[in-house]
């Protein structure tokens, strides 16, 4: 441990007023190098990890994609979701699951006012989440605009489920988690069998929290190319196009996107609302995690900032 950039991070998170930071870790050459917990938090305690979520998914299809479940990320979506087989719209059966990873699939999206939705409120009351889907006006021919959203990743759910025949938390937990040795709670499932991260109320919510460091394992895992321990947890193939930008052209608030994780100037990562955040930095072997409790405005990339500014 480095106890002196220990002492200049709590000063640092002290003077900014943090007060909802929750746990902080940071990897060099493998070697962790500093560990903070605030707020009563500890190496075990878990933490929602939002839209970090969405990223741990993108692996999953990986991991799809090397075991045959999926023969290739050009498939239209409508092989496996009947909802969008059905020709409500001409532009379904053109949405593969690429558009889904690398959110364009074309399908509207207003995410509302201080993160109050009333579109995802919409779906959540309804009986069929996929029909609701399909029901919902096509904006954009499918692969032409990126836009952040939930519909996409639902749907990508929702894939991984149909494709496996398993629950997707079950494929996730089986093919991933317990490789790497996560542990979490199940994600929550509609009556309909779609498995979301986000239910209907923070009882539900919470059952996907991960602690820091079962965070920083799936930081290390894409360090390492797929790869943990001496096992080929998903191919190096997937990773690499993954961690690549599949839209260099487009501004974007959090950097480039690649199949659902960030990428910037070097570095690559998870993020989710509020604060969560997995952070790879190859060229300095670097992997950086911090969590804190919810407040769906808030960011914190200076803390990384502050500390690769001291290391």
């Amino acid at each position: 441990m480095d106890y002196e950039l220990i002492k200049l991070v709590d000063d640092y998170i002290k003077q900014k007023r943090y007060r909802l930071i929750n746990s902080i870790l940071l990897y060099k050459d493998n070697e962790l190098i500093l560990e903070r917990y605030y707020n009563k938090s500890n190496q075990n305690k878990r933490g929602n990890i939002k839209s970090i979520w969405k990223s741990i998914l993108s692996i999953c299809m990986g991991i799809c994609l090397d075991k045959g479940y999926i023969k290739n990320l050009n498939q239209p979506i409508s092989n496996y979701i009947d909802a969008f087989n059905q020709n409500k719209h001409p532009y379904h059966k053109m949405i593969t699951i690429y558009h889904l990873l690398t959110m364009t699939s074309g399908i509207y999206w207003n995410k509302g006012i201080h993160y109050n939705c009333p579109m995802l409120t919409g779906l959540m009351q309804s009986n069929d989440l996929l029909e609701h889907l399909s029901d919902i006006h096509m904006a954009n021919f499918p692969g032409i605009k990126h836009e952040y959203k939930e519909w996409d990743v639902i749907l990508l759910s929702t894939i991984i489920s149909k494709a496996t025949g398993m629950n997707t938390f079950d494929f996730c937990n089986e093919y991933l988690y317990k490789p790497l040795d996560i542990k979490s709670g199940r994600w929550w499932t509609s009556k309909c069998s779609v498995t979301y991260n986000i239910g209907k109320n923070e009882v539900e919510e919470a059952s996907s929290d991960l602690s820091a460091r079962d965070l920083a394992k799936l930081g290390f895992l894409l360090l390492n190319q797929g790869k943990h321990a001496d096992r080929q947890v998903v191919s190096r193939e997937y990773i690499k196009k993954a961690i690549t930008p599949a839209h260099e052209n487009e501004l974007m608030q959090n950097g480039s996107y690649g199949l659902m994780w960030w990428i910037g100037d070097n570095w690559y990562g998870a993020r989710g609302a509020g604060g969560q955040e997995i952070t790879v930095m190859p060229d300095k072997n670097i992997v950086y995690v911090i969590q804190a409790s919810k407040s769906m405005s808030k960011r914190y990339s200076d803390v990384f900032d502050f500390l690769l500014e001291h290391l």
